[in-house]
């Protein structure tokens, strides 16, 4: 069995302090250079959105994790992290969404239920809340369009530099 020199043997990756507000408190291994190239394409996957409005931010991070977690463990960790983050996001959305809709609705009866007892103040009060609460809706897709992009970035920049990104607001539905 021939010795390898300390020089030579194969180097565990450097740790580096993980963010704050990760909850994991702890070091994570750095990415070494090999995978830097494919976490930034992971996190950049969900632009397939773009393409595909529904659902590409979800198809994008689960096809850029099956192509690429079995090369590296680092690569699965940010895989998984990426697809958490955007099933989050889905989540969210879609929860939000259908609560400022239902509310709408109530809005839009309450304006009806007015109209029909006789009184223009309760009509006109029920209409207009209808109205804003479907105006808070659109405005919450604006935010939840922009959030995940902002979020994208960090972790392409942070995963270029090396350190693994954690997504703030996610799931960890895969583990």
């Amino acid at each position: 069995m021939k010795r390898v020199p300390p020089s030579e043997a194969p180097q565990a990756a450097p740790l580096v302090p993980e963010p704050a507000w990760s909850g994991a408190g702890g070091m994570a291994p750095a990415l070494p250079e090999a995978d830097r190239t494919p976490a930034m394409l992971i996190h950049l996957s969900p632009l397939l959105g773009l393409l595909l409005p529904a659902f590409g931010n979800l198809l994008g991070p689960l096809a850029a994790w099956l192509v690429y977690r079995d090369r590296s463990r680092v690569l699965d960790d940010q895989g998984k992290e990426a697809l958490n983050f955007q099933i989050s996001m889905w989540i969210y959305s879609t929860l939000g969404l259908l609560l400022l809709l239902g509310l709408a609705g109530l809005g839009f009866l309450g304006g009806a239920a007015g109209a029909a007892a006789g009184s223009d103040v309760l009509a006109g009060l029920g209409i207009f809340g209808g109205i804003g609460l479907v105006f808070l809706a659109m405005l919450g897709g604006l935010f939840f369009y922009i959030i995940p992009i902002i979020f994208m970035i960090l972790a392409v920049m942070s995963v270029s530099d090396g350190r693994p990104y954690r997504y703030p607001f996610t799931l960890r539905l895969l583990k």
